[in-house]
C-alpha cells in the first residue's frame, strides 16, 4: 500500500510499505480521508516522532477487512476512527480523567493515517469506532477527532448560558472550541487572531466577533461588550506564552483560562504568573488535552446536527500523492484545516 513515511524535518516520502494484518479482534480501515493537525506535524518538527514512521490521527474510511471476533462492524461500513481508547477502569478513568490513562496513551492505529489501510486494534473497535452516516463526507468525518477534543476543554471549562467566551488563535482547533461554546450556551463567543483569511472564516461559521489583533486592542473590544468585565472564558487556541498572559489581561475576576494549545514540543519562554491572579482575582487555569469516547461521540452528534460547521472549515483536499504540496500551503497560513484524499 501507499504510505507517507516521515524521516526527518521536511523529509516525508510517499512509499510502498506492507498493508497491515489483523487479529480476530481488530478490523483493516480503508482510509479515505485524513486531516493535517498541527500536533502531527510539530512532531516531525521537533523529531518527536520515529524516522519511518507513518503519521496522522484525523481518520476516516471504510472497513475492508474484519476479525473472526469482531461483531459490531461489517465490510463496507463507513467509519471515523479516534486513535486512543482508555481502559475504563483504572483510577484516572474513573475519575473521568481519561487522556491521563496509560491504555490511553498507549493505544494507536497502525500505521497512521496518511496511509491506504490502518490496523484498528481491539480497545479501539470496542470503543472509539463510529459508523458515519451516507450524508457525513469523510473529509467532515476527519474533524470528529479535533471537535471532541474542543468538546472536552469546554466542558471542563463549564460554560454556562450567557457566558462570553474568548478564543485566542483562529486556527482549525481555535474555530471548534468557539463554535462548541457557542453551540454549549455561550452569549458572546470571540476569536482573536492576526490573519485576515482566518477571520473570514470565523465569520462564516458563526462567530459572534472576530477580531484581527494586528488591527484591534481586543482587551478593550472585549470589556467593551461586556460593560467592562472581561470574558467569562479565554480559550488559549495557539501555542504561546504570551497569548497565555494576554488571556490572563482579559479574563473577568473569577473566570477561567482554559490552555488548550499544544506546548510539548513548541520551544516557548516560561510562563511568569503573578499569584494575585489566582488568589485575589479568584481566577482558575486549567488544561485540556485529548478525549475520552464520550466527547468524540458528542462531537459526532455536534457535526451530524449542522450545530458544528466544519464543511467551511475545509479550504484544501489534496491527494496522497501532494502531500509536501499541502505541507506548503499549511506553512503560507492562507488555509484552515487541509485534508488529504485518499
Amino acid at each position: 500500500m501507499k504510505a507517507i513515511v516521515y524521516y526527518d524535518v521536511g523529509d516525508f516520502r510517499l512509499e510502498d510499505v506492507a498493508t497491515p494484518k489483523i487479529g480476530s479482534k481488530e478490523i483493516l480501515v480503508r482510509v479515505r480521508a485524513c486531516g493535517i493537525c498541527s500536533t502531527d506535524l510539530y512532531r516531525a518538527e521537533y523529531r518527536r516522532a520515529k524516522p519511518g514512521s507513518v503519521l496522522g490521527h484525523e481518520i476516516s474510511g471504510e472497513v475492508a477487512e474484519i476479525g473472526s471476533e469482531v461483531k459490531r462492524f461489517n465490510i463496507g461500513d463507513r467509519v471515523a476512527v479516534l486513535h486512543h481508547a482508555p481502559c475504563g477502569a483504572c483510577y484516572y478513568c474513573m475519575h473521568a480523567q481519561e487522556p491521563l490513562c496509560d491504555q490511553y496513551r498507549r493505544t494507536n492505529v497502525d500505521p497512521g493515517g496518511f496511509a491506504e489501510y490502518i490496523r484498528v486494534p481491539s480497545e479501539l473497535v470496542e470503543k472509539t469506532v463510529v459508523k458515519i452516516p451516507e450524508k457525513m463526507s469523510f473529509e467532515e468525518a476527519t474533524m470528529i477527532e479535533p471537535t471532541a477534543c474542543a468538546v472536552r476543554a469546554i466542558s471542563k471549562s463549564r460554560v454556562s448560558p450567557g457566558d462570553t467566551v474568548l478564543v485566542i488563535g483562529g486556527g482549525p482547533l481555535g474555530l471548534l472550541n468557539a463554535q462548541v461554546a457557542k453551540a454549549y450556551g455561550a452569549t458572546q463567543v470571540i476569536v482573536s487572531d492576526h490573519h485576515d483569511f482566518r477571520i473570514k472564516i470565523a465569520e462564516k461559521v458563526g462567530v459572534d466577533y472576530a477580531f484581527n489583533s494586528k488591527k484591534t486592542n481586543i482587551e478593550e473590544s472585549v470589556r467593551g461588550l461586556t460593560d467592562g468585565r472581561g470574558a467569562d472564558l479565554v480559550v488559549i487556541a495557539v501555542a504561546s506564552s504570551s497569548a497565555v498572559q494576554e488571556g490572563l489581561k482579559i479574563v473577568r475576576w473569577g473566570g477561567k483560562v482554559c490552555i488548550f494549545g499544544d506546548f510539548r514540543d513548541v520551544p516557548q519562554p516560561n510562563l511568569d504568573i503573578d499569584p494575585k491572579i489566582i488568589l485575589r482575582d479568584d481566577v482558575t487555569i486549567l488544561g485540556s488535552w485529548g478525549c475520552a469516547p464520550y466527547d468524540y461521540y458528542a462531537a459526532f452528534n455536534l457535526i451530524k446536527s449542522g450545530r458544528v460547521k466544519v464543511k467551511d472549515m475545509i479550504t484544501h483536499k489534496f491527494p496522497l500523492e501532494q502531500f509536501n504540496e499541502a505541507l506548503r500551503v499549511i506553512s503560507s497560513r492562507e488555509c484552515m484545516r487541509v485534508v488529504l484524499e485518499i
